[in-house]
């Protein structure tokens, strides 16, 4: 976690000189505009448990700007927190956005229920990405994403969503240009997909008939076949990025290449996952076995949570599910 300097003591300098009284500072008096700057580069939990808990000033304009909520990130929180306390602090964001937030990024601690909270007072929403969240239930998710008509990004990545998810968001996002839905695909279904049915193209099929305007799709593990990609690519006449990765249904015959050649950047069935950042997640399956899938996910994660940053949830039991901010997070400014 990013740190500040403290507020000056006022006995800074004292015995110094007046030249170390002259450069002492006191931080709560930091003009509005400046400490707004500062705080815009601090991600959503420094801004909670740090920064946004200095001093009255600095409090109120956590609580108070909503231009530093427009963009929530908290992907990686639900690692480092307990569920109810990464939600409390997703609630808290999302309230101070005061309706103006534009982007909500989080994973594994996602539920239905927040999910509708966010649809209630996000109605500006253009990006959307949801990892891990096994949490989401497709009617949880379909009621949801109806509430944002202006959404231009969505990223659902192992997140057990499945079947008409698909056209329910293209009916309900005609703005959308970048859609990502990736799927674990394992080593059963790489053994039984010709004799069970496990060929599937309800979403290609959906996306074909819902999103005219997409510019970039990413469908890692999907089980669709030719012709639900033959589908994609005859009504997605935009599509400048296509990634169908461990897409194993898929037959790279040359009626396919030619219908791919058109699209500037392809990655195929058997290419590499390599830079796919929920690599470690995918099991291995016969196709790409001895691949590179022990490399853990983590690897850019460079902050954990101290002692110290633990206690600053200390209040966080008070949390109540039809409440905001949890107790920590109230806008009391009478510190």
């Amino acid at each position: 976690m990013s740190s500040l300097p403290p507020p000056a003591s006022p006995m800074a300098g004292a015995g110094a000189g007046a030249g170390a009284e002259d450069e002492a500072r006191d931080w709560a008096e930091m003009p509005s505009d400046a400490l707004a700057a500062v705080f815009g580069k601090l991600d959503v939990a420094e801004i909670l448990t740090g920064a946004g808990l200095v001093c009255r000033a600095w409090r109120r304009l956590a609580a108070t700007d909503p231009t530093l909520w427009r963009r929530v990130d908290l992907c990686h929180q639900g690692d480092l927190l307990e569920t109810e306390e990464a939600e409390a602090m997703a609630r808290a964001a999302i309230d101070r956005a005061a309706g103006t937030m534009e982007a909500f990024w989080a994973d594994t601690f996602v539920t239905d229920n927040l999910l509708h909270y966010i649809s209630q007072r996000a109605p500006s929403l253009k990006s959307l990405q949801l990892s891990l969240c096994h949490y989401v239930s497709n009617e949880g998710f379909s009621e949801a994403i109806s509430c944002f008509p202006q959404l231009e990004e969505l990223d659902v990545t192992f997140c057990s969503l499945h079947g008409s998810v698909c056209d329910t968001v293209g009916r309900a996002c005609p703005q959308l240009k970048h859609f990502r839905l990736n799927e674990r695909w394992s080593i059963l279904q790489s053994e039984f997909a010709p004799y069970e049915g496990m060929d599937d193209d309800t979403e290609a099929l959906g996306i074909a008939s819902t999103m005219p305007g997409l510019q970039e799709l990413q469908l890692i593990g999907n089980n669709l076949t030719n012709d639900g990609l033959m589908a994609i690519l005859d009504r997605c006449p935009h599509l400048e990025s296509l990634d169908i990765r461990q897409c194993y249904n898929i037959q790279m015959d040359d009626v396919m290449k030619a219908k791919c050649a058109r699209i500037r950047d392809v990655k195929l069935p058997h290419d590499s996952i390599s830079d796919f950042k929920y690599r470690a997640y995918i099991v291995s399956s016969i196709a790409n076995s001895g691949s590179d899938f022990e490399v853990d996910m983590y690897d850019d994660l460079l902050d954990v949570v101290t002692e110290d940053d633990d206690a600053d949830f200390d209040d966080i039991d008070d949390f109540d599910d039809t409440g905001s901010d949890g107790g920590m997070y109230n806008d009391d400014f009478d510190m």
